[in-house]
């Protein structure tokens, strides 16, 4: 038997309320792991600029050239304490900006 058989065999001697979930992984039933998007592609699908993203420091994972965001993770940090501080340092920074020096005549 081949290793295929043996959890096709296993899977259908299984007690029936596990039966049904057991055939339904061995159909391809497994979650698809979710997509590493870039900076460009969760713009798009969240709704702020790559400006904004970038300046709130959005969490993601470097896969070589460019960093890689999954917007589960994305949207949690959004969501977060973190990120509320954030913003309101960041709000407090655009009303208050640090005067610039004088200019001379």
């Amino acid at each position: 038997m081949t290793a295929l058989e043996d959890l096709v065999a296993a899977a259908l001697s299984a007690p029936p309320e596990r039966r049904e979930e057991a055939l339904r992984l061995l159909q391809c039933g497994l979650p698809r792991p979710e997509p590493f998007l870039t900076m460009r592609e969760l713009s798009r699908q969240i709704g702020f600029s790559v400006s904004s993203l970038n300046r709130w420091k959005v969490p993601g994972h470097d896969l070589g050239a460019s960093p890689r965001y999954r917007l589960t993770e994305v949207e949690a940090y959004l969501r977060s304490p973190e990120f509320k501080r954030r913003q309101a340092a960041l709000r407090a920074e655009y009303r208050d900006p640090v005067p610039s020096p004088p200019r001379k005549p």
